[in-house]
């Protein structure tokens, strides 16, 4: 039996640690909100909180903030432990079947490419999986997904088990990225206002600095971060981003300095960049 999982999106976000995780862990949130706006929020340095996937509650698509091998900032001091997954809705709301499902076969990929057990890693220990409601004071003390040892829960870990094993010992399906993406793989960012999840409470551990200085996941000065903030900023059509000058950045820079009352030459200098940093910081 194939196992459909959903296409992802790239959306890089500063609210990572670039140091290796130990996977032994896939630890399951919901956003309590918004699939936009929660993806929004956690791409915020504002937040100081990401995840490494985030799930559409219909299943029918995942974003990608994080690189599978480096830590997120989603459960405190368990980010170290492994990955986690937000699936989009409130814990009130329950977990209904299909949106279980679909959680069911990502966390089951990730088990699979990990070598982690397909079981309920009660209280985070071990290895295995468990909700963020698990992790207790340590994790953040939130509670989402369902109670701890639930029915909701059993079930799920049921769901996650049947698509483990559907995968069979066989390859599997690419899917998430365990490294960086290339420029061209970034999708670029919604419109949607930043929501804040988990009540906009800090996931993140004394000491952890943004990976990167800005929003959009490069270095400031580089090309790529230029042509994501020209996108923000407006430019249509909008840039692919790949790293490159070319015309069509050039001509994207002149129209944003036309816009804005610049001296319209298609260089990003000094002014230009000012004026591009006022309007598309986070």
């Amino acid at each position: 039996m194939d196992v459909i999982l959903p296409p992802v999106v790239q959306r890089p976000t500063p609210n990572y640690t670039p140091s290796l995780i130990r996977h032994d862990l896939v630890v399951v949130h919901r956003t309590e909100g918004g699939y936009a706006g929660a993806v929004a929020w956690l791409c915020d340095p504002r937040a100081c909180a990401s995840a490494h996937l985030v799930m559409k509650a219909d299943g029918s698509e995942a974003t990608q903030l994080v690189p599978l091998q480096y830590k997120a900032w989603a459960q405190c001091a368990f980010n170290s432990a492994g990955v986690s997954l937000e699936i989009e809705g409130y814990t009130a709301q329950g977990l209904a079947d299909d949106t279980a499902k679909a959680a069911a076969r990502i966390v089951a990929w990730l088990c699979r490419a990990y070598a982690i057990p397909p079981t309920w890693a009660q209280s985070g220990q071990g290895r295995g999986v468990c909700q963020h409601h698990d992790l207790g004071a340590a994790g953040g003390g939130h509670v989402d997904c369902s109670g701890v040892g639930s029915e909701t829960w059993l079930r799920f870990m049921g769901f996650v088990k049947e698509s483990f094993d559907a995968f069979g010992p066989g390859a599997l399906p690419a899917f998430a990225l365990h490294g960086l993406p290339q420029p061209h793989e970034i999708a670029v960012a919604s419109a949607a206002a930043p929501a804040p999840s988990h009540g906009g409470a800090a996931r993140c551990e004394p000491g952890d600095a943004p990976a990167h200085p800005t929003a959009s996941g490069y270095p400031a000065g580089s090309v790529a971060d230029l042509q994501w903030r020209l996108n923000k900023a407006g430019a249509s059509p909008a840039l692919l981003l790949d790293g490159f000058i070319g015309d069509r950045t050039r001509e994207a820079v002149a129209a944003f300095q036309s816009a804005h009352g610049l001296y319209r030459n298609g260089v990003a200098g000094p002014m230009t960049l000012a004026a591009l940093d006022a309007l598309t910081r986070a």
